[in-house]
């Protein structure tokens, strides 16, 4: 009896493997051409039954954390020397796979989550379980190509050749533009209002980001 438990988890878990292998690069791509067309779809599919919902595509914060778990995948394959953890806290926080997995999902989140929370705000919307849940879904779609394309823009920066660093300069930058259009995007797509507008909450919510993970970076690593 158990023996025929561990085999069905197994199947499904295998199922699940397959299916991610299918549909994150699917998401992906959709993500990465239509931001406003993944926030309405977002918004739709969370108003169906929760064993309905995403079918065609990876669940938002699954995607986000697949999204952390590859970008972490390519730095182990590239052999980058790691970052240098000589405080207590940077140890606990970067010290392990796990920890540094951790870590990065919980940033990405935090950018997300702020996004979400400038959205609610724009709507006049109390902020609750059931309010956060669409926007913050939508921005865990919208954060995933960021996470690879600022991670791998990183990584190449880091590596030690001379034309690495204005490479990786330029896979940031690009990686930041696509993601400030993106959110911009899916902004109008949810809220009334136009362009400029939506660019500039969506780029000082940005900057405001940015700046507190790049303090909080560097108080781990002084």
């Amino acid at each position: 009896m158990d023996l025929m438990r561990i085999l069905r988890s197994l199947e499904e878990f295998l199922y699940e493997l397959v299916g991610w292998l299918v549909f994150y690069p699917r998401t992906f791509w959709r993500v990465l051409r239509h931001p406003a067309a993944i926030a309405r779809y977002t918004e739709l599919e969370l108003q169906q039954e929760p064993e309905r919902q995403f079918t065609e595509t990876i669940s938002p914060v699954l995607m986000l954390i697949l999204s952390v778990v590859i970008a972490h995948g390519l730095e182990m394959l590239s052999r980058v020397p790691s970052l240098e953890t000589d405080t207590p806290v940077s140890q606990l926080l970067l010290g392990s796979d796990q920890a540094l997995l951790l870590t990065r999902c919980v940033v990405f989140c935090a950018f997300a989550l702020v996004a979400a929370l400038s959205i609610l705000q724009q709507q006049g919307k109390a902020i609750t379980r059931e309010t956060l849940r669409s926007p913050f879904s939508v921005q865990a779609f919208l954060v995933s190509p960021f996470v690879l394309m600022l991670s791998v823009g990183i990584l190449v920066a880091r590596v030690e050749h001379g034309w690495s660093q204005a490479a990786g300069g330029v896979l940031i930058a690009i990686g930041c533009l696509w993601y400030l259009w993106a959110r911009t995007c899916a902004y109008r797509a949810l809220v009334d209002i136009g362009w400029w507008s939506a660019l500039t909450r969506v780029s000082a919510a940005f900057l405001v980001t940015s700046a507190v993970a790049v303090a909080l970076l560097q108080l781990l690593l002084p």
